[in-house]
């Protein structure tokens, strides 16, 4: 917890369980004001017995007014937006906000801390745990936490990812697509507040049951999110793109009372991804040589890449072709593939 200061609230002896959820927190959701504090996830393993994982937590609390929750680490590897909202958290002036913004930077802080896009402690993909189980894996309850405790508080989900560490993917704000006009419009909206170069509609993809997507869907919650490079490190132009994207959006979406950035939104091109079963995959095990780049055009039957067997060296490498036209939205960026590796997405243009 932070040195105290005026408008902070802290109270570290005084730590309260969320209804059914088995964490436990020190931070007072409905309090006025800033407060630091953690989500306690109780473990107990080896060496680690009854103990707790802290998971940070911040509340910027001042008035009536929208309520935002903002995540980042919802996949260990993915750097980019964890870097943005530690540092909107230490910058951020209560006094300029109206409403209340919550903020996880490490949301699933064991994958966070391994660099993993799976927690250590379960293996699982917190953004396919989602309900999540107050009474199952250490994965669950987090996506529990998040599904029962914070999203009914918020009217806005702000999800920001990237390209996990064998993957680098187009830097893109994206929404779900949905038959509600007025909702849509809306979505649409803030991905051009946000002003990425590429803003993609996702329709048709697998697991939406899964996703957090699903949760804010039954309980009426926005829901923005991002993709901002990745490949396993920080991608410097999304990265930079994504923090005045951000201080924009919180504006226009009512949650700051002056703007806190003066660059005007850049021009952005709507495109759809797309769905699962149209990726090109690896058919064989081996090293991975794409022959295209992100951003490129490709056509339906062009040669995508190689996989070539180490094992045997004078064997003929087995070749990826594309299926559609489009352009490559995203990459495998690992060369040491297995059959069954996504290698490639597309993306098309966006018609409504």
């Amino acid at each position: 917890m932070e040195a105290a200061e005026p408008g902070v609230q802290h109270a570290p002896e005084k730590t309260q369980q969320m209804g059914p959820s088995r964490i436990w927190t020190d931070i007072n959701f409905d309090a006025e004001g800033r407060q630091f504090g953690y989500l306690r996830l109780n473990v107990s393993t080896h060496g680690r017995g009854a103990a707790f994982v802290p998971i940070p937590v911040a509340s910027f609390k001042n008035g009536p007014g929208a309520r935002i929750l903002l995540l980042a680490g919802v996949h260990g590897d993915e750097y980019e937006g964890q870097v943005m909202l530690m540092k909107l958290m230490r910058t951020l002036d209560i006094a300029n906000v109206r409403g209340q913004i919550l903020i996880l930077s490490a949301t699933n802080t064991p994958a966070v801390l391994a660099g993993t896009r799976t927690s250590p402690l379960d293996g699982v993909n917190l953004n396919r745990a989602f309900p999540g189980n107050p009474n199952g894996s250490p994965t669950e309850e987090i996506a529990f936490f998040i599904s029962n405790v914070l999203l009914p508080r918020v009217e806005y989900l702000l999800d920001f990812h990237s390209g996990e560490d064998d993957r680098f993917i187009t830097p893109t704000s994206h929404i779900y697509h949905t038959d509600d006009r007025q909702k849509f419009e809306q979505l649409l909206h803030m991905m051009s507040v946000f002003g990425m170069p590429k803003s993609t509609v996702l329709q048709g993809l697998i697991d939406h049951d899964k996703k957090a997507i699903n949760v804010c869907d039954r309980l009426g919650v926005l829901r923005f999110a991002t993709e901002l490079g990745g490949g396993g490190g920080i991608t410097l132009d999304a990265l930079r793109l994504a923090e005045t994207g951000l201080a924009r959006l919180l504006f226009d979406l009512g949650v700051l009372r002056t703007p806190i950035t003066d660059e005007p939104a850049p021009p952005t091109d709507f495109v759809r991804r797309l769905p699962n079963k149209q990726y090109v995959y690896a058919m064989a095990s081996g090293i991975f040589e794409p022959f295209v780049k992100v951003g490129q055009d490709v056509h339906s039957g062009q040669e995508a890449g190689a996989i070539h067997f180490p094992e045997e060296p004078w064997r003929d490498p087995w070749i990826a072709k594309f299926s559609d036209n489009g352009t490559v939205y995203a990459i495998r960026t690992r060369a040491r593939t297995e059959m069954g590796d996504n290698l490639f997405m597309l993306s098309v243009p966006w018609s409504d």
